[in-house]
């Protein structure tokens, strides 16, 4: 667990384009990961709330998971099955591919935009967007694999740390004011945001399966004790 969790934090101080390995005992690589997600976030969730307490920050309000009309069942399998899935293939699958990266960026610049502008429509400048990174890259970067993965390379750690912080703040949604909260935003997502580094690690060291299967993991530990906090 300690060499497990020594290897979390040196590749999260220092992302980088690292080869993909299958782990010998899968099953206790998730179980150990899920652990340390889950301190993880008890930590995040413990700091956010102290400097809720101490005023740093304002009340972010009532959570939209403690509303009694929630399905039980619908938010069960929303945060098990359907969430890991949907989250991972947008914030952790397109982290080995540089043209995904591009589609992740002007994407983003679309959701930041409509949070903005609190309208739809402002998703139409993505495609622009994309066409133009797209562009960019085509006459400077297409003609040599080698130009290109040194580009990767250096970005890469930004952009890692980047798709983690999206991760984050689009959480903001489980709260009744929302995107109202930024700037101070990230404050009280860092549960998911420590959540999303250990995602990305998971992505990047053993694949793309095994992301979404911890991320179910950690979701599926958080609903158990969810819904028998209702129960009580």
């Amino acid at each position: 667990m300690y060499n497990l969790f020594r290897s979390v934090c040196a590749y999260l101080s220092r992302p980088a384009l690292v080869r993909i390995t299958i782990p010998e005992q899968p099953c206790q690589l998730l179980v150990k990961l899920t652990i340390i997600c889950f301190f993880a976030g008890i930590s995040g969730g413990v700091l956010s709330g102290m400097l809720v307490s101490a005023g740093i920050i304002p009340d972010p309000g009532p959570n939209v998971l403690d509303q009694e009309s929630l399905s039980r069942t619908a938010f069960f399998f929303a945060a098990v099955l359907f969430a890991p899935i949907l989250e991972e293939s947008i914030f952790r699958a397109q982290l080995r591919r540089f043209s995904g990266g591009i589609i992740f960026i002007a994407f983003t610049c679309g959701l930041i935009l409509t949070a903005v502008f609190h309208t739809a429509w402002a998703f139409l400048v993505s495609p622009f967007i994309f066409c133009l990174l797209f562009i960019i890259y085509r006459f400077t970067l297409a003609g040599s694999i080698s130009r290109k993965f040194k580009f990767w390379q250096r970005l890469f750690p930004w952009h890692f740390h980047f798709t983690a912080l999206c991760f984050a703040l689009v959480h903001l949604s489980n709260y009744e004011k929302g995107i109202s909260l930024l700037p101070l935003g990230i404050l009280y997502t860092l549960p998911q945001l420590a959540i999303g580094l250990i995602l990305g690690y998971t992505r990047m060291n053993y694949g793309l399966k095994y992301s979404m299967l911890l991320h179910g993991l950690y979701n599926l530990s958080l609903s158990l004790l969810f819904l028998a906090r209702l129960k009580s």
